[in-house]
Protein backbone atom coordinates (compact mmCIF):
# COMPACT_ATOMS: atom_id res chain seq x y z
CA UNK A 1 0.00 0.00 0.00
CA UNK A 2 2.80 1.86 0.87
CA UNK A 3 4.53 1.79 -2.78
CA UNK A 4 3.90 5.04 -4.71
CA UNK A 5 3.97 3.69 -8.08
CA UNK A 6 0.73 1.70 -6.89
CA UNK A 7 -2.40 3.17 -8.33
CA UNK A 8 -4.78 0.51 -8.33
CA UNK A 9 -5.44 -2.51 -6.27
CA UNK A 10 -7.51 -5.46 -7.18
CA UNK A 11 -8.58 -7.49 -3.87
CA UNK A 12 -9.82 -11.33 -4.88
CA UNK A 13 -9.35 -13.24 -1.20
CA UNK A 14 -11.77 -14.85 1.14
CA UNK A 15 -15.01 -12.80 1.70
CA UNK A 16 -14.50 -12.62 5.35
CA UNK A 17 -11.15 -10.27 4.72
CA UNK A 18 -12.71 -8.15 2.28
CA UNK A 19 -13.33 -5.28 4.35
CA UNK A 20 -10.34 -4.83 6.21
CA UNK A 21 -8.17 -5.06 2.81
CA UNK A 22 -10.81 -3.05 1.02
CA UNK A 23 -10.63 -0.16 3.65
CA UNK A 24 -6.68 -0.04 3.64
CA UNK A 25 -6.67 -0.09 0.12
CA UNK A 26 -9.03 3.29 -0.53
CA UNK A 27 -7.10 4.67 2.76
CA UNK A 28 -4.24 4.14 1.05
CA UNK A 29 -5.68 6.71 -1.78
CA UNK A 30 -5.72 3.93 -4.66
CA UNK A 31 -8.13 3.16 -7.04
CA UNK A 32 -9.98 -0.20 -5.93
CA UNK A 33 -11.25 -3.00 -7.90
CA UNK A 34 -13.24 -5.49 -5.38
CA UNK A 35 -14.42 -9.24 -5.98
CA UNK A 36 -17.90 -9.79 -4.86
CA UNK A 37 -19.53 -9.96 -2.83
CA UNK A 38 -18.71 -6.81 -0.92
CA UNK A 39 -18.26 -7.36 2.15
CA UNK A 40 -20.06 -9.34 5.39
CA UNK A 41 -22.11 -6.94 6.89
CA UNK A 42 -24.43 -4.11 5.56
CA UNK A 43 -22.27 -1.85 8.73
CA UNK A 44 -19.11 -2.90 6.70
CA UNK A 45 -21.07 -1.90 3.67
CA UNK A 46 -21.93 1.21 4.76
CA UNK A 47 -18.32 1.96 5.82
CA UNK A 48 -17.00 1.11 2.72
CA UNK A 49 -18.94 3.64 0.72
CA UNK A 50 -18.42 6.18 3.18
CA UNK A 51 -14.54 5.76 2.65
CA UNK A 52 -14.90 5.59 -0.98
CA UNK A 53 -16.65 8.56 -1.50
CA UNK A 54 -14.12 10.47 0.63
CA UNK A 55 -11.36 10.15 -2.39
CA UNK A 56 -11.25 10.72 -6.24
CA UNK A 57 -10.32 7.50 -6.81
CA UNK A 58 -12.11 4.92 -8.61
CA UNK A 59 -13.73 1.79 -6.49
CA UNK A 60 -15.54 -0.50 -8.53
CA UNK A 61 -17.00 -4.09 -7.62
CA UNK A 62 -15.90 -7.13 -9.84
CA UNK A 63 -19.26 -8.57 -11.02
CA UNK A 64 -17.99 -10.05 -14.03
CA UNK A 65 -21.00 -11.06 -15.60
CA UNK A 66 -21.73 -7.64 -16.03
CA UNK A 67 -19.27 -7.48 -19.10
CA UNK A 68 -20.17 -10.98 -20.91
CA UNK A 69 -20.55 -10.04 -24.41
CA UNK A 70 -24.20 -12.26 -24.48
CA UNK A 71 -25.47 -10.48 -20.99
CA UNK A 72 -25.09 -7.09 -22.53
CA UNK A 73 -26.69 -7.54 -25.78
CA UNK A 74 -29.43 -8.99 -23.51
CA UNK A 75 -29.71 -5.99 -21.69
CA UNK A 76 -29.80 -3.71 -24.82
CA UNK A 77 -32.72 -6.60 -26.06
CA UNK A 78 -34.91 -5.91 -22.22
CA UNK A 79 -33.86 -1.84 -22.36
CA UNK A 80 -35.73 -1.72 -25.77
CA UNK A 81 -38.86 -3.77 -24.56
CA UNK A 82 -38.36 -5.95 -27.75
CA UNK A 83 -39.38 -9.16 -25.20
CA UNK A 84 -42.47 -7.32 -24.24
CA UNK A 85 -44.11 -7.04 -20.26
CA UNK A 86 -41.42 -9.73 -18.88
CA UNK A 87 -43.25 -12.03 -16.38
CA UNK A 88 -40.50 -15.03 -15.62
CA UNK A 89 -37.33 -15.72 -15.13
CA UNK A 90 -35.41 -18.95 -14.74
CA UNK A 91 -32.00 -19.48 -13.96
CA UNK A 92 -30.15 -22.76 -13.87
CA UNK A 93 -26.64 -22.53 -12.78
CA UNK A 94 -24.29 -25.83 -12.19
CA UNK A 95 -21.13 -25.90 -12.21
CA UNK A 96 -19.31 -29.50 -12.29
CA UNK A 97 -16.50 -28.63 -9.87
CA UNK A 98 -14.12 -30.87 -8.03
CA UNK A 99 -14.69 -30.83 -4.22
CA UNK A 100 -10.63 -31.47 -3.86
CA UNK A 101 -9.68 -27.77 -5.97
CA UNK A 102 -12.40 -25.99 -3.77
CA UNK A 103 -11.24 -24.06 -0.71
CA UNK A 104 -13.15 -25.18 2.33
CA UNK A 105 -14.46 -21.36 2.69
CA UNK A 106 -15.96 -21.39 -0.59
CA UNK A 107 -18.44 -24.14 0.84
CA UNK A 108 -19.48 -22.60 3.96
CA UNK A 109 -22.09 -19.90 4.53
CA UNK A 110 -20.76 -18.96 7.75
CA UNK A 111 -17.33 -18.08 5.57
CA UNK A 112 -19.18 -16.07 3.14
CA UNK A 113 -19.17 -19.36 0.77
CA UNK A 114 -21.63 -21.55 -0.68
CA UNK A 115 -23.98 -20.89 -3.73
CA UNK A 116 -26.54 -18.80 -1.61
CA UNK A 117 -24.08 -16.43 -1.20
CA UNK A 118 -20.38 -16.68 -3.30
CA UNK A 119 -22.55 -17.80 -6.69
CA UNK A 120 -25.94 -16.24 -5.91
CA UNK A 121 -24.39 -12.20 -6.01
CA UNK A 122 -24.07 -12.73 -9.52
CA UNK A 123 -27.97 -13.68 -10.11
CA UNK A 124 -29.18 -10.84 -7.65
CA UNK A 125 -27.22 -8.35 -9.19
CA UNK A 126 -28.35 -9.50 -12.23
CA UNK A 127 -31.90 -9.93 -12.03
CA UNK A 128 -31.62 -5.98 -11.12
CA UNK A 129 -29.22 -4.91 -14.13
CA UNK A 130 -31.21 -6.37 -16.81
CA UNK A 131 -34.76 -5.79 -15.34
CA UNK A 132 -33.45 -2.52 -13.77
CA UNK A 133 -36.14 -3.59 -11.05
CA UNK A 134 -35.88 -3.88 -7.51
CA UNK A 135 -36.50 -7.50 -5.45
CA UNK A 136 -39.17 -7.49 -3.34
CA UNK A 137 -38.68 -10.98 -1.34
CA UNK A 138 -37.34 -14.21 -1.25
CA UNK A 139 -38.14 -17.54 -0.44
CA UNK A 140 -35.11 -20.40 -0.26
CA UNK A 141 -35.05 -23.98 -0.38
CA UNK A 142 -31.69 -25.63 -0.06
CA UNK A 143 -29.96 -29.23 1.05
CA UNK A 144 -27.17 -29.41 2.99
CA UNK A 145 -24.71 -31.69 1.77
CA UNK A 146 -20.78 -33.17 2.24
CA UNK A 147 -20.45 -30.92 -0.48
CA UNK A 148 -21.42 -27.78 1.17
CA UNK A 149 -23.95 -26.26 2.90
CA UNK A 150 -26.34 -24.95 0.31
CA UNK A 151 -25.48 -27.62 -2.65
CA UNK A 152 -27.93 -27.53 -4.40
CA UNK A 153 -30.52 -24.55 -3.42
CA UNK A 154 -33.30 -23.11 -5.13
CA UNK A 155 -34.01 -19.62 -4.79
CA UNK A 156 -37.78 -17.79 -5.46
CA UNK A 157 -38.17 -14.58 -6.07
CA UNK A 158 -40.03 -11.64 -6.78
CA UNK A 159 -39.48 -8.17 -7.94
CA UNK A 160 -41.45 -4.96 -6.63
CA UNK A 161 -43.14 -5.01 -10.31
CA UNK A 162 -44.44 -8.80 -9.80
CA UNK A 163 -42.03 -10.50 -11.95
CA UNK A 164 -41.30 -13.86 -10.96
CA UNK A 165 -37.72 -15.46 -10.61
CA UNK A 166 -36.11 -18.81 -10.04
CA UNK A 167 -32.95 -19.85 -9.68
CA UNK A 168 -31.65 -23.19 -9.71
CA UNK A 169 -27.41 -23.68 -8.21
CA UNK A 170 -24.61 -25.99 -7.76
CA UNK A 171 -21.15 -26.74 -7.70
CA UNK A 172 -21.47 -29.97 -8.22
CA UNK A 173 -24.03 -31.06 -10.29
CA UNK A 174 -23.15 -31.55 -14.07
CA UNK A 175 -22.59 -28.31 -15.92
CA UNK A 176 -25.58 -26.34 -17.12
CA UNK A 177 -25.49 -22.75 -17.85
CA UNK A 178 -28.56 -21.15 -18.88
CA UNK A 179 -30.95 -17.80 -18.50
CA UNK A 180 -34.56 -17.35 -19.45
CA UNK A 181 -36.69 -14.53 -19.73
CA UNK A 182 -40.59 -15.42 -20.92
CA UNK A 183 -42.04 -11.82 -21.95
CA UNK A 184 -45.50 -11.33 -24.04
CA UNK A 185 -43.85 -10.97 -26.92
CA UNK A 186 -40.94 -13.26 -27.10
CA UNK A 187 -38.30 -15.77 -24.88
CA UNK A 188 -34.66 -14.73 -24.39
CA UNK A 189 -32.54 -17.93 -23.83
CA UNK A 190 -28.57 -17.06 -22.85
CA UNK A 191 -26.14 -19.66 -22.60
CA UNK A 192 -22.90 -17.67 -21.01
CA UNK A 193 -20.51 -20.40 -21.96
CA UNK A 194 -21.86 -21.05 -25.85
CA UNK A 195 -20.26 -18.12 -27.95
CA UNK A 196 -23.87 -18.47 -30.24
CA UNK A 197 -25.73 -18.28 -26.73
CA UNK A 198 -27.81 -15.73 -27.41
CA UNK A 199 -31.51 -17.27 -28.57
CA UNK A 200 -34.45 -15.01 -29.49
CA UNK A 201 -37.44 -16.80 -29.99
CA UNK A 202 -41.42 -15.57 -30.77
CA UNK A 203 -44.32 -16.36 -28.10
CA UNK A 204 -46.08 -19.14 -29.73
CA UNK A 205 -43.21 -21.20 -31.37
CA UNK A 206 -41.99 -24.22 -30.70
CA UNK A 207 -38.49 -24.39 -30.03
CA UNK A 208 -38.36 -27.67 -32.03
CA UNK A 209 -39.77 -26.18 -34.94
CA UNK A 210 -38.05 -26.80 -38.03
CA UNK A 211 -37.42 -23.01 -39.27
CA UNK A 212 -36.65 -22.70 -35.32
CA UNK A 213 -33.79 -25.01 -36.06
CA UNK A 214 -32.39 -23.68 -39.42
CA UNK A 215 -32.37 -20.53 -37.99
CA UNK A 216 -29.99 -21.74 -35.04
CA UNK A 217 -27.68 -23.44 -37.90
CA UNK A 218 -27.78 -19.81 -39.21
CA UNK A 219 -26.90 -18.24 -36.16
CA UNK A 220 -23.96 -20.41 -35.20
CA UNK A 221 -22.48 -19.63 -38.07
CA UNK A 222 -22.87 -16.10 -37.96
CA UNK A 223 -21.37 -15.88 -34.22
CA UNK A 224 -18.59 -18.33 -35.26
CA UNK A 225 -15.78 -15.42 -35.82
CA UNK A 226 -16.88 -14.25 -32.47
CA UNK A 227 -15.99 -17.81 -30.86
CA UNK A 228 -12.93 -18.49 -33.00
CA UNK A 229 -11.45 -14.83 -31.72
CA UNK A 230 -12.49 -14.88 -27.90
CA UNK A 231 -11.57 -18.50 -27.99
CA UNK A 232 -7.69 -17.45 -27.34
CA UNK A 233 -8.65 -15.74 -24.10
CA UNK A 234 -10.91 -18.95 -22.64
CA UNK A 235 -14.08 -18.55 -24.26
CA UNK A 236 -17.14 -16.01 -23.80
CA UNK A 237 -17.14 -16.44 -19.69
CA UNK A 238 -13.20 -16.16 -19.31
CA UNK A 239 -13.04 -12.75 -21.93
CA UNK A 240 -15.98 -11.31 -19.41
CA UNK A 241 -13.02 -10.82 -16.82
CA UNK A 242 -11.19 -9.64 -19.77
CA UNK A 243 -13.68 -6.98 -20.39
CA UNK A 244 -14.27 -6.40 -16.84
CA UNK A 245 -10.83 -5.17 -16.27
CA UNK A 246 -10.36 -3.24 -19.22
CA UNK A 247 -13.45 -1.12 -17.78
CA UNK A 248 -11.50 -0.15 -14.54
CA UNK A 249 -8.70 0.73 -16.52
CA UNK A 250 -10.26 2.84 -18.64
CA UNK A 251 -12.41 4.60 -15.95
CA UNK A 252 -8.35 5.11 -14.03
CA UNK A 253 -6.70 6.14 -16.94
CA UNK A 254 -9.57 8.78 -18.84
CA UNK A 255 -11.72 9.51 -15.10
CA UNK A 256 -15.08 8.15 -15.94
CA UNK A 257 -17.21 6.90 -13.41
CA UNK A 258 -17.20 3.17 -12.99
CA UNK A 259 -20.55 1.14 -13.85
CA UNK A 260 -20.23 -1.20 -10.94
CA UNK A 261 -20.09 0.72 -7.79
CA UNK A 262 -19.99 -0.18 -4.44
CA UNK A 263 -23.58 0.86 -3.77
CA UNK A 264 -24.54 -1.53 -6.30
CA UNK A 265 -22.76 -3.99 -4.49
CA UNK A 266 -24.70 -2.97 -0.82
CA UNK A 267 -27.72 -3.74 -3.00
CA UNK A 268 -26.70 -7.44 -3.81
CA UNK A 269 -25.42 -7.44 -0.26
CA UNK A 270 -29.13 -7.33 1.11
CA UNK A 271 -30.75 -9.56 -1.44
CA UNK A 272 -27.83 -11.87 0.04
CA UNK A 273 -28.64 -11.24 3.79
CA UNK A 274 -32.73 -12.03 3.02
CA UNK A 275 -31.79 -15.35 1.21
CA UNK A 276 -29.73 -16.88 4.27
CA UNK A 277 -32.52 -15.20 6.35
CA UNK A 278 -34.80 -17.09 3.82
CA UNK A 279 -32.83 -20.73 4.14
CA UNK A 280 -32.88 -20.16 7.75
CA UNK A 281 -36.13 -19.48 8.92
CA UNK A 282 -37.32 -21.46 6.04
CA UNK A 283 -39.72 -18.80 5.09
CA UNK A 284 -40.35 -15.87 2.58
CA UNK A 285 -38.02 -12.53 3.75
CA UNK A 286 -39.39 -9.10 2.43
CA UNK A 287 -35.82 -7.71 1.39
CA UNK A 288 -36.40 -4.67 2.80
CA UNK A 289 -36.69 -5.74 6.24
CA UNK A 290 -34.04 -8.47 6.30
CA UNK A 291 -33.47 -8.60 10.35
CA UNK A 292 -30.05 -10.39 9.44
CA UNK A 293 -27.06 -7.79 9.17
CA UNK A 294 -23.95 -9.91 9.11
CA UNK A 295 -23.63 -13.18 6.34
CA UNK A 296 -22.47 -16.06 8.48
CA UNK A 297 -24.80 -15.18 11.57
CA UNK A 298 -27.80 -17.30 12.17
Amino acid sequence: MNESDIDAVGVFVPLESHFEIAMAVLQADKHLLLEKPLCMSMEEANILIDQAEKTSKKAMLGLNRRWHRLIRRAKDTISQNKLGPIHLVNIVSSRCQNLNTIPEWRLKRQKGGGNLIENGTHFYDLWRFLLEDEIEEVNVVSSPSLHGDDEPSIINARTKTGILLNCVMSDFLPNKEEMVFLGEKYVLSLSQHCFDGFKLMKAGNCSGDISIRFQRIARFFKELPNGIRNYRYGGEYSISFRNMWQHFIDCVQHDRPVECRLKEGKKALQIALAVVESASTQSYVKVDEVGCTRLGKE
